[in-house]
């Protein structure tokens, strides 16, 4: 089952592509990851999806000879590295993980027919094991015979034309990630320990993945005499701290299962593979060839984790039973789904759904709601977290780094805020990001609407200094400053762009966790439709396009008191239409809820205004809050806007 959960994530983060690189392209290569081989394939088996037949294979390299590739070897990479010479033409880097004994018996002869060369990647726990034994591999027993031995990984690594790699000495396995015992990939997860109620401290994580590497390079070394180049991340998982333990151990080649650009020979420590899955013929490298995208179309269902969570532990498990059924059977592309918990609805997290060391802890919730819905309904998940909008546990430090208004009797509806001019308040918000990034999977973020400022807003002692020494203004006070139109605009245009750089900032800190994560921001619809109103949000469409991979902009007719809403909803699309790669890269979001009136819309209505928008020509297209516990919006009426399926939308199992 480990196994299986984790392919899927692997299909979930090469969807999850990053753009396209645009470094010279001389020295950029493909690579292709291959496991086991074997004569005769059932491509229906779960443990066989990423088997692939001894014909195929040889179909494969009949193809890339055919057709002009060059298959390459580890030191032509690190000579195109060090510029001692470039990559030959259509060069592509061939692998094989796992170590299984059809790398000997099927591929090694094919690549001593065809002088190609290429990298395997070996667990050294599974090469421990005695002859006659089992090698635990994920939630299976596979015979010790299944597997390379010794004898043979020698003869491969001094024929010269096989470089073995390490795939971890023991990290080729799922390890318990939370408190409710979901099984996330070793080399990334802060251990769960049920005994103590405690997670793997960091540096007690940094030290195993260290002595883990290292352990894997003496076992390859002992046997080939040579200390692997090449780390290999099982499963294609990775952050910056094994990153840096492989650089360490001398392993300055990464791979992973990214499909999201080609690999180039000055990014060795984030190399991207395509990986070989269902027994493809020939014709999947034709595919790959060409690169061509994949359709993004997204179908968004936007939840609030305060309707999973239940006092009793019985119940919030039957909420989220509840929760996965209505997502596998509406098969959106995407969930935005709550990390915090705003029980009384100002949009401040008085608590959060994930450990962390400065807002009080609801529940240890998020990281196994996000991970159910991943794996099991075959979803991408954002994370969707306030900027500023806390409510930390030190009342003191709270009031003390609150965003001020020069109105304050304006603004006292405003969302009670953490000053981002405070290097502190900064800090203390990026460890919150830190440590969901630390102790929860997901595939995005996506960055809530509280970061906002009034034209009076920030009028803090930390806005003022930072108006006076960085922004260069004219004025010790906010007042002062709008009252020079001039510098009033400035502040504007900077109030915007610090805003937009600390979520970034955020970005980078969740990142050193999630390196494939996406980023998306709420957007009012006054922000697009009105230039204007820059001064009174600091929030700039353009800017937002340009900064995040989606722009998130609340379409909510009800909330902004819309006379004609159709027309409204084809004006904003309108306006998108006019930015460069604006449809791409906008979401429209609905409202599922009259939140004034305190009543759920009518899911007629809602229905006709999803069709607005697809007729108006949006791309991407969510509607929030999803109410799963009682069917609201009715997902029969909504599931041909919603579904990421072809008619008739249902799995086979439902029809």
């Amino acid at each position: 089952m480990i196994k299986k959960i984790i392919f899927i994530i692997l299909l979930m983060l090469n969807a999850c592509a990053c753009a396209a690189s645009t470094i010279d392209a001389n020295n950029t290569f493909e690579v292709f990851s291959y496991h086991d081989v074997r004569d005769n394939v059932d491509g229906d088996l779960e443990q066989e999806t990423t088997t692939i037949s001894t014909k195929n294979l040889a179909r494969h390299f009949a193809w890339m000879q055919a057709h002009g590739y060059h298959p390459i070897s580890i030191n032509d990479i690190l000579d195109a590295s060090s510029g001692k010479k470039q990559l030959p033409s259509k060069p592509v880097l061939l692998t094989f993980d796992d170590g299984y004994e059809s790398l000997y018996s099927r591929v090694f002869p094919l690549l001593k027919l065809y002088n190609y060369p290429a990298v395997s990647a070996l667990v050294g726990s599974w090469l421990e094991v005695k002859a006659g034994g089992n090698v635990h591999y994920g939630d299976e027993l596979v015979p010790r015979e299944h597997f390379l031995s010794s004898a043979q990984i020698k003869e491969m690594s001094d024929s010269g034309l096989i470089e073995f790699a390490s795939h971890s000495f023991d990290l080729h396995r799922g390890v318990q990630a939370n408190p409710q015992g979901n099984q996330t990939a070793a080399a990334v997860t802060l251990q769960y320990d049920t005994a103590s109620q405690t997670y793997e401290l960091h540096e007690n994580y940094r030290n195993r993945i260290k002595q883990d590497l290292n352990k894997n390079n003496a076992v390859i070394q002992s046997i080939t005499g040579k200390s692997p180049r090449v780390m290999v991340w099982p499963y294609g998982w990775h952050n910056d701290i094994a990153s840096e333990a492989a650089s360490q151990a001398g392993m300055p080649i990464m791979l992973n299962l990214s499909e999201s650009e080609q690999a180039h020979a000055n990014n060795l420590m984030h190399v991207g593979r395509f990986l070989i899955v269902g027994n493809p013929t020939e014709m999947r490298l034709a595919e790959i060839e060409n690169h061509e995208p994949v359709l993004d179309k997204q179908r968004i269902m936007h939840i609030d984790l305060d309707y999973v969570y239940d006092d009793s532990a019985e119940q919030t498990a039957k909420n989220l039973d509840l929760l996965l059924d209505r997502v596998k059977s509406l098969a959106p592309t995407t969930i935005y789904l709550q990390a915090f918990s705003d029980k009384n609805g100002d949009g401040v997290a008085e608590a959060v759904y994930f450990p962390n060391r400065h807002v009080a802890v609801r529940a240890d919730l998020f990281g196994r709601v996000a991970w159910q819905l991943m794996t099991r309904a075959n979803v991408k998940v954002y994370a969707w977290m306030p900027v500023l909008a806390f409510e930390l546990k030190d009342k003191q430090k709270q009031n003390l780094l609150q965003v001020v208004s020069a109105q304050s009797l304006v603004d006292k509806a405003a969302y009670k805020r953490l000053t981002p001019f405070s290097s502190e308040a900064r800090q203390i918000v990026k460890e919150i990001y830190s440590d969901l990034g630390a102790y929860t999977k997901f595939n995005g973020v996506l960055f809530h609407d509280d970061a906002v400022f009034s034209e009076d807003e920030d009028d803090s002692e930390y806005a003022r200094a930072v108006y006076l020494k960085d922004f260069k203004l004219l004025g010790l006070t906010i007042a002062e400053i709008n009252q020079n139109s001039d510098e009033a605009k400035k502040l504007t245009t900077l109030k915007s762009q610090h805003l937009t750089d600390f979520t970034l900032d955020l970005a980078k800190e969740l990142r050193q966790y999630q390196p494939e994560l996406k980023t998306a921001r709420n957007l009012y619809a006054s922000a697009l439709l009105n230039v204007d109103s820059e001064r009174w949000l600091n929030q700039n469409y353009p800017n937002f396009i340009s900064a995040y991979d989606y722009t998130v902009v609340m379409a909510m007719p009800f909330m902004e008191n819309v006379v004609n809403p159709e027309a409204w909803l084809k004006s904003l699309v309108k306006q998108v239409k006019l930015t460069n790669s604006g449809l791409q890269k906008t979401v429209f979001e609905l409202q599922a809820r009259d939140w004034k009136l305190k009543r759920a819309i009518n899911t007629e209505t809602l229905k006709r205004e999803l069709q607005v928008l697809a007729e108006a020509g949006a791309k991407h297209m969510a509607y929030y809050p999803d109410n799963f516990l009682i069917n609201q919006p009715e997902i029969e009426v909504i599931r041909p806007y919603i579904s990421s399926r072809n008619f008739p939308y249902l799995p086979k199992e439902n029809k």
